[in-house]
Order: structure tokens, then sequence, then C-alpha cells
């Protein structure tokens, strides 16, 4: 399904952002943004090749999920019950369609709980060189791993294996990580610490959604799944009160105490999905010595049945005119960027030959602006700028610029910064897919009120939603 049915937003925004390396950005660090460029240089921009690395990273999270299985003394149905309940996940089949932070977050994640697992029944500590290793990529794509770590050290201190504390190996590990992250740390420094107003701006998007709080818990259990909800919930019982894993209660004790951490502070549900492979391990044991008895094969047909139901759903697994009737949201925001820039292109070359000299396109989201800098250049498109996010940092209009082309925002908004705001055109795709794409008016917008140099810093912003005339100004 991987060509399937074109750059998720995110993913034409980690190209762009590629095209600027530096240590940190305002959303993220730096692994996602450099890879997805590299992969874009090597490959012309082959849309399976950039997918293929978040599909062999959930393929080997599923690899993992049996290896958990066995490693809790789970024999060949145990492993493959982890396995199947793992890869039918929708947080394994969503993230592991597109390249995204979270998605290789999630797979480093479950990694490290495999490891800890083994760790813990062997004590060799050469696994905790791994990872640190590990670790020390994941802080590079997500700082979430540390939140982690901190409750797992205190679950560890309180209700053992205490001698973890004492090894060496893992505090090597631990400084491998930390000259890992340093670098990022000095920028996010420099900058005005950008990601601390992130994660603001991302708990308010979680309000909003309805998944925090105790929403948290209804957020983790669909991005389980059917089968995995039940896994889920039963597993993380037997961790906690049966004493045959009273050596591995400190890491469930730490999945539960870093979801209260994500509930009370609005975190995004898949931030402790790759921890989940714990629990899911455990009920696979369980129930790989019941599958014998009568009740729980008439409960495992229709648990089964609903799991598959979901694969369809969570992949494109359908033809682009059915995606109005997707509920998968994710691919219908893969679909309709070259009509985007068709759209900004007859507006742009509608425009006068001395007017078109001094003219930018400007985007109110990352999405739009990242999708124009990939197909502009064909369509010749002069430069494009956003203020949202991280490409607010990589470039601003000169100061000679005197007409705008801007999509997205309201007339309310852009009067300020403007003499003349007119309509242009509205974004539109030729299958009228319903995605946050379609719908968002191009404005042409003329006179700036002060020089680039200066209004620049205004047009900042970390939200998603549509700038608008309340929007306060800067």
């Amino acid at each position: 399904m991987s060509n399937r049915f074109g750059f998720f937003s995110d993913e034409l925004y980690f190209i762009a952002a590629g095209k600027h390396p530096a240590w940190g950005y305002v959303d993220q660090p730096p692994l996602v943004p450099l890879l997805a460029q590299g992969i874009e240089h090597l490959t012309g921009g082959s849309l399976v090749a950039l997918r293929t690395i978040p599909a062999l990273g959930a393929g080997t999270g599923v690899v993992f999920a049996a290896l958990a299985a066995r490693e809790l003394g789970g024999g060949r149905l145990a492993q493959l019950l982890a396995a199947l309940v793992y890869g039918l996940a929708p947080f394994v089949l969503m993230t592991g369609h597109v390249l995204a932070t979270g998605g290789l977050d999630i797979n480093l994640a479950t990694g490290t709980a495999f490891l800890l697992l083994r760790w813990i029944r062997v004590r060799d500590d050469r696994l905790l060189l791994w990872i640190g290793v590990i670790t020390a990529v994941e802080v590079q794509v997500k700082y979430v791993s540390v939140s982690f770590w901190a409750v797992f050290m205190i679950c560890a201190l309180i209700l053992g294996p205490r001698s973890i504390l004492r090894r060496p190996r893992l505090w090597i590990g631990a400084a491998v990580v930390t000259v890992s992250a340093l670098p990022g740390l000095v920028w996010q420094a420099r900058h005005g610490w950008p990601q601390i107003e992130m994660t603001k701006v991302i708990a308010q998007e979680v309000r909003d959604a309805g998944a925090g709080g105790f929403g948290f818990i209804g957020a983790v259990l669909s991005l389980c799944g059917f089968a995995g909800a039940v896994f889920f919930v039963y597993g993380m019982v037997r961790l906690i009160r049966s004493s045959a894993y009273r050596e591995y209660r400190s890491l469930a004790w730490s999945i539960l105490g870093i979801a209260l951490v994500y509930a009370i502070s609005d975190g995004r549900a898949y931030y402790l999905a790759g921890y989940l492979v714990v629990p899911l391990a455990a009920a696979a044991v369980a129930f790989e010595g019941k599958a014998g008895r009568p009740l729980w094969k008439w409960l495992s047909v229709p648990i089964a049945l609903l799991s598959l139901a979901l694969v369809p759903i969570m992949l494109p697994m359908y033809p682009a005119s059915a995606l109005n009737h997707s509920p998968d949201g994710v691919s219908k925001d893969t679909f309709g960027w070259p009509d985007m820039a068709d759209t900004v292109a007859g507006v742009y070359h509608a425009l006068p030959d001395g007017t078109r000299r001094n003219t930018v396109v400007i985007t109110d989201g990352y999405g739009q602006a990242s999708a124009l800098d990939r197909y502009g250049p064909a369509r010749h498109l002069p430069p494009v700028y956003s203020g949202h996010r991280g490409y607010w940092y990589f470039g601003r209009p000169a100061d000679s610029v005197t007409t705008v082309v801007y999509v997205g925002a309201d007339k309310p908004y852009l009067d300020r910064y403007f003499d003349t705001v007119r309509k242009a055109g509205t974004v539109d795709n030729h299958l009228h897919v319903s995605n946050a794409n379609r719908g968002q008016v191009i404005w042409l917008c003329e006179g700036p009120r002060q020089p680039w140099s200066r209004l620049w810093q205004s047009f900042y912003h970390l939200t998603a939603v549509t700038l608008r005339g309340d929007t306060p100004a800067k």
C-alpha cells in the first residue's frame, strides 16, 4: 500500500526540513528530516522508498513482540499470538504506512522494552549498552523516551530489580544518550526552548480531541484495537498480580506510571504504544495455556474477526474514489497536493509580469508550504514560505516583495498586514475528497504594511488551526 495515495503532510514537511539541516527543529529532533531528505535525494522522490523505512520498523516491532513472548516463557503459539496482536494493532498499521516520528519512536521503544525484559531474565549487561544505543537514536526522533526512563528508575528502585541501577553499563549507556541529545538541547536553548511551547500546543490539541485526562485511557485502548485492548488489559493484570512475573512488575508499574504522566500532561496516546509490547506478550503467554478451553475458543473468533476488520480501515486498501467514505484521516490527507499546486499556480500566473517578479507564496500551514516546495518548481512558482512551526525558520520573504499569494487564514487576519486583500481562489481536488486542505482560501495580498524583516515575526505560530481575525496579534 506504500504508493497510495500521495505524500502525507508530515512526510512533505520532513523532506522540506531536511533541506535545512540543523541540530534541532521547533517540533522535533533532526533524525527524521535528515532521513527523509536523504531518501528523497537518493531515490529521486520515491514514495515507496520513503515508506519502506516505517514498514520495516513495523515489521521489526512484530518480531520484538514475538521475542518478548518467548522471554516470558511462551511457546510457538504465544509468540504467534503476540506477533499477530501487535501487528494488527491500529497504532502499528497507521504508523507503519507513513514516515513519521511516531512510527519510528514506537518501534524503537518496543526494542527497548524487549531488551529490558531479556536483561531482567538473563542479567547480561551487554544488553544495557544496546538499550543505551537504541535510546540514543530514539532521542534523535522524539524526546518522550526520557519520561519513561525517569519513571522506570523510580519503579526499579522501589520494586526492583534494584541491581540494574548499580550496573556501570547502564550509566555508560545513559552517557551515550546524553551526548547524543546534547547538540539538540543546545539548539533548543539557543532558540528559546520552542519544544516546550510545542508541548503546550500538543496538550491543547489533545484536550480539544477529548483524549486528555480520563480520555487518555480510551485513546490508548482504541490504538490497541479489539484484540490488543483485551490483551493489554489482561496482560497488565497478569504482570501485576501473578507471582510468575514478580521480577517484571517494575516494567508493568512503569507503564502505568508513564500512562498517568501522559494523562495528566495531556500527551498523545501513541507515546505509550511501544511499551505495550510487554503486557501484550504477557497476555499471549497466558492465553496459550487456555487455548484448549471452549470459552476461549468461542471468544477468540469474534475478537479475531473484529481485529482483521480494522486492517482495510487503517490501510488504504481501496480506490481513491472511496476516500470520502473512509474514516482514515491520514489517507485523506495524502490526496490532492498536486491539485492544490495547480490552483496556486493558476492564481500566480494570472498576475501581470511586473507583479510576478515581486511575488511569493505564503501558507498558513507547513503542509501546504512543503507541498508547494515539492510541486511548485515544475509549475514555475516562486519561493514559498510559512510561519507555521519549524517552517518559519527556513527563511522569510525579501523586503522587495510587494505581493503575496497566501493559502489559508481569513481576510480580517490578513488585513492586519496588507493594504489590500482579495480572494483569488479556493483549494480543491479532482475527486472533491474532504480533507484538511480542501476548502482553504487562496488570497492575493498586496502592500505589506512593514518591511518583511520586521513583519515576519508576526507570522510565526505553532497552532495547527486556521489563522483568523480573532487570533491574537504579535
